[in-house]
């Protein structure tokens, strides 16, 4: 299971290399802190920065949690932080374990998801880490390039930020910026190209933005090359209509 270590902001990879050092490593499977990508703007140059995700939080994988917790107690500075109420030791719940899965990469990363809008303004495709989460989305801020969303975390709801890319981000060279995660020194991001693909995926819901169907919402039941083929509920049955791909979008 998965479990979340609570400690003091800036002091999270300290406290893995603590319990990586302390802990015999048949009772844990991994030990990291959570990072995400996200682009910023200085001088007019775009850099991609790499921040903890979920800062003071320390995420732990482990069968033997009481064990953990016990030798991770005994030691000094983690037993001051368990005596002023600043040390907490709590497990996640199976759909929060399922959503970071899905979300971090390899090196425990939310790397940026491309997003592309249509003429309207309509976000019409997403590929990356939010491709799945997409109704997960609160609010697009597309000048600053990220996206607040609601995560998932210990029983409730914690908004986090998300870095995107757009198009005209996969045009131009990519530079690091601060890199908070213990990664080895890069200078330039290698932006993914997101390929052309299907913009939308058989079974999720749309709006309909445009035509006579416009603001009707419907499940996709085909994806074509330049149109989808959604089901609409008109009168107590779900009739076919094959719309423009560009005449709709993700239902929020």
């Amino acid at each position: 299971m998965w479990y979340v270590i609570q400690t003091l902001t800036g002091r999270e990879e300290e406290l893995v290399c603590m319990v990586r050092r302390i802990l015999p490593e048949d009772i844990y499977t991994d030990c990291f802190v959570a990072y995400y990508e996200r682009i910023w703007r200085k001088r007019q140059q775009s850099l991609v920065h790499v921040e903890r995700l979920f800062p003071g939080y320390v995420f732990i994988l482990t069968d033997d949690p009481d064990e953990v917790y016990r030798c991770l107690k005994d030691v000094p500075s983690m037993s001051r932080l368990v005596s002023d109420g600043m040390f907490t030791f709590l497990p996640l719940e199976e759909g929060e374990e399922a959503f970071f899965l899905k979300m971090l990469d390899e090196d425990h990363i939310v790397r940026l998801s491309y997003v592309e809008k249509d003429g309207r303004g309509n976000v019409f495709r997403i590929t990356g880490p939010l491709r799945q989460y997409a109704d997960h989305v609160r609010r697009y801020q597309y000048k600053k390039r990220y996206v607040l969303v609601g995560i998932p975390l210990l029983g409730r709801e914690k908004t986090a930020v998300l870095g995107i890319i757009l198009k005209e981000d996969v045009r131009q060279e990519l530079l690091y910026g601060k890199i908070e995660a213990p990664l080895a020194p890069r200078r330039v991001y290698r932006v993914e190209d997101p390929g052309r693909g299907e913009r939308f995926a058989v079974g999720e819901c749309v709006t309909v933005t445009a035509g006579e169907l416009s603001g009707m919402r419907g499940v996709i039941w085909k994806v074509k090359k330049n149109t989808v083929e959604i089901g609409v509920r008109l009168f107590d049955r779900d009739m076919p209509m094959e719309v423009s791909v560009e005449s709709v979008c993700r239902a929020g």
